[in-house]
C-alpha cells in the first residue's frame, strides 16, 4: 500500500509518497508547524489513520511534474543535525582500528568504500545505526578522497547497480544482503590475484 502526503507551507511544498510508516514519520515531523502556521494547502491521500483528512480546497494535480523535497533534518539534543550534503567529523568515533581493517581490502569505487566503512562501524564497533557523519569521519581517517557530492555516493551505493546499502536518510543506513555477500565473496582483498 502506498501513501501520499502533500504539505504546502506557503509554497514550501513537501511531497512524500511511499510506505505508510515513513509518511507518518514525516507528517509527525511537520505536524507542529502545520498547526502553528495554518498552511495554505494540506492534502493527504491515504488509507491510514492518524493523518489529516483530504482538504477539498487543495489545488488539483498540476500538469508539470512535482518537485519532491526532503525535510531538512532538525537538530537533536545530542548535537547538530546530520546532513549528507554537509557532513561533519564525528570526534567521538573510535577509529583506532579502522586503518588496519581498511588496509586489508582494495575497494574500486565509492560504493565499495561506503560498504567497507559500514561493515567496520556495524561489525567492528557495534554501531547499530551508523550515519553519514561517521562514514565521512572514516573517509578522513584513512585519507581517502571524499566524494564530490557526498549524498550522491550513498544513493549510488544503494541504487540498482550496486545495492550494497539501504539508504533512507543520513541517519538511517543499513547494509543489505547484497552488500554482505559482496563484502564476503566479491570484494578484493589486498594480495588477492586478479
Amino acid at each position: 500500500m502506498s501513501t501520499k502526503l502533500h504539505i504546502n507551507l506557503s509554497q514550501g511544498i513537501i511531497d512524500v509518497e511511499g510506505d505508510p510508516e515513513m509518511v507518518r514519520e514525516i507528517y509527525a515531523d511537520f505536524k507542529e508547524q502545520l498547526l502553528i502556521s495554518k498552511p495554505v494547502s494540506t492534502q493527504v491521500n491515504s488509507n491510514t489513520d492518524n493523518l489529516p483528512p483530504t482538504d477539498s480546497k487543495a489545488p488539483k494535480a498540476r500538469s508539470r511534474p512535482r518537485r519532491t523535497t526532503q525535510p531538512k533534518p532538525s537538530a537533536t539534543e545530542e548535537g547538530p543535525a546530520i546532513s549528507a550534503n554537509s557532513p561533519q567529523l564525528d570526534k567521538n568515533l573510535d577509529t583506532s582500528a579502522l586503518t588496519n581493517f581498511y588496509s586489508q581490502y582494495s575497494p574500486k569505487n565509492h560504493p565499495e568504500k561506503i560498504l567497507l566503512f559500514m561493515k567496520f562501524l556495524v561489525d567492528e564497533l557495534g554501531i547499530e545505526a551508523p550515519n553519514t557523519d561517521q562514514i565521512y569521519t572514516c573517509y578522513e581517517k584513512v585519507n581517502e578522497r571524499i566524494p564530490k557530492i557526498f549524498a550522491q555516493a550513498f544513493r549510488d551505493a544503494s541504487g540498482r547497480k550496486f545495492g550494497f546499502i539501504d539508504y533512507n536518510s543520513p541517519s538511517d543506513i543499513k547494509v543489505t544482503t547484497t552488500g554482505t555477500n559482496h563484502f564476503k565473496f566479491d570484494l578484493k582483498k589486498n594480495g588477492d590475484a586478479e
